[in-house]
């Protein structure tokens, strides 16, 4: 067998090993793919300090007014429609409707009183990132209260202190 020939079988021969090896190539695939939830927006409502009327001598000429206190809410941002309203639960009272400021009224120790509760501006909450998980908007509701003047007063009646609810709807 001549050289040529031999040598053009080799090359034929390392052409078909070639053609039969699989060639090593690198390779990605992608697909798409969404996320999804369903929020169930709240509100929760801070730890809120008494209302405090302090002494009131029986028959006194002036109205006696509460030392004010704050009840915070921490509600999911961005909601809309809140409203509150205290109960009528304890001994004499009574309240308003649900709306934005509450109203409400009771009787303790023979002392009738007036409460409110006043929403205050809303601080924005700041958005979650892929580094934070953000913070809630915060709600302020100032409750004040008035006893009017010249009352009696009964310390067996409606006993101090009085638990009071504030209700707040989302």
């Amino acid at each position: 067998m001549n050289i040529r020939k031999y040598l053009l079988c080799a090359a034929c021969a390392v052409a078909m090993m070639a053609s039969m090896a699989p060639a090593a190539r690198a390779a990605t695939a992608t697909s798409n793919f969404n996320v999804t939830v369903t929020l169930t927006s709240v509100c929760t409502i801070g730890a809120i300090t008494p209302l405090a009327f302090g002494t009131y001598t029986a028959f006194q000429a002036g109205v006696q007014t509460a030392t004010n206190t704050t009840a915070t809410l921490a509600c999911t941002r961005g909601l809309t429609g809140v409203t509150a309203n205290f109960d009528t639960a304890a001994p004499g009272s009574t309240a308003a409707a649900a709306n934005t400021n509450a109203v409400g009224a009771g009787v303790v120790q023979g002392l009738q009183y007036d409460i409110v509760a006043t929403a205050g501006a809303v601080t924005a909450g700041t958005a979650a990132t892929a580094s934070s998980i953000g913070t809630g908007d915060s709600r302020p509701y100032v409750i004040s209260g008035t006893m009017p003047a010249g009352q009696a007063g009964d310390p067996t009646q409606n006993a101090s202190p009085q638990q009071r609810t504030l209700t707040v709807n989302y």
